[in-house]
């Protein structure tokens, strides 16, 4: 049995970590900055999942919380989102940026793996072929900016200080518990669907797709295989067409025209390969798009 310290634990990512950790009898401290609990609650372990309100830019808090709780690793998902990045980009960089340094200094601190989120916005737009960790990444945004500073802060840190360090570059994903950003436009989606009510998707073109139960478990396992040395490696899921995205979505809802989409692609390179990942922690099976969606509209009317 592990103990792991997550931030971001009322986010989407983090509530399904805390999820699978606590069904496989691990310990969990949870970490936000807000309260807010309805991710767990949606998820079936609100008041299993205890909640300590912690700014991810507090570093004395943080490290109060790493030498009380002595956790065998860090699982880091406490961060502003696109639209976060953009409306304020001073406090995007000290929350995504800042915070994951303050992570990277308690993981210095007290030889502490560090499991972090990165992202697919690290890309730019190249649609022409799959993409290992290290082709194609251009940023066309902040948030890609600083997730990619994320990554180079934890390379140098494992150079110069030994820390070890894995992060995870998801790019759409989708299930229950995601509501903000961007790309939770597909998981919307599925829901006014599932109502009987119209949705448009603001964006087109091919998009890679995991589960958030998926990438939870991508981030527990490294979690608990930490390895040596700072290490990148990209999700891949399901990559297909938003039009073909949306005929799933019609298929699990039993609808149809409900779902529409905008053509103008995503600013990210849609097939990123995985091989890295399943080679290092694999094999590791992702749920199909089908199942996925019926899933995750399960999950909403067990609660509804």
């Amino acid at each position: 049995m592990a103990r792991l310290i997550v931030t971001g634990v009322g986010g989407c990512l983090g509530a399904w970590v805390a999820r699978h950790l606590i069904q496989d009898r691990h310990q969990v401290v949870g970490l936000d900055v807000s309260l807010d609990t309805h991710r767990l609650r949606l998820l079936g372990i609100e008041g299993v999942c205890a909640v300590q309100q912690v700014d991810v830019r507090d570093h004395g808090a943080l490290q109060a919380v790493v030498e009380r709780e002595r956790p065998d690793a860090l699982i880091h998902l406490a961060a502003l989102q696109i639209p976060g990045c953009r409306a304020n980009p001073m406090r995007c960089a000290e929350i995504n940026v800042g915070g994951t340094m303050n992570l990277l200094e308690l993981a210095r601190a007290g030889n502490i793996p560090l499991i972090y989120a990165s992202s697919a916005a690290v890309y730019g737009p190249d649609p022409s072929r799959m993409l290992g960790e290290e082709e194609g990444v251009a940023p066309q945004n902040l948030y890609g900016v600083f997730k990619r500073a994320n990554e180079d802060m934890a390379r140098i840190y494992a150079a110069e200080f030994g820390v070890r360090s894995i992060g995870f570059r998801p790019y759409v994903v989708y299930g229950p518990g995601r509501d903000l950003g961007v790309t939770s436009d597909i998981t919307t989606a599925l829901q006014h669907a599932s109502r009987g009510e119209p949705f448009r998707i603001r964006f087109g073109g091919r998009i890679a797709l995991q589960h958030a139960s998926d990438v939870a478990r991508a981030f527990i396992a490294a979690a608990l295989r930490p390895g040596d040395g700072a290490r990148v490696y990209n999700l891949r899921g399901t990559v297909s067409p938003v039009a073909e995205v949306v005929a799933a979505i019609d298929r699990a809802t039993g609808t149809a025209g409900l779902v529409t989409h905008d053509e103008t692609p995503l600013p990210i390179a849609p097939d990123l390969s995985d091989q890295a990942f399943q080679a290092d922690l694999g094999p590791f099976a992702y749920v199909d798009l089908d199942a996925g969606f019926r899933q995750t509209l399960e999950v909403w009317a067990s609660v509804s």
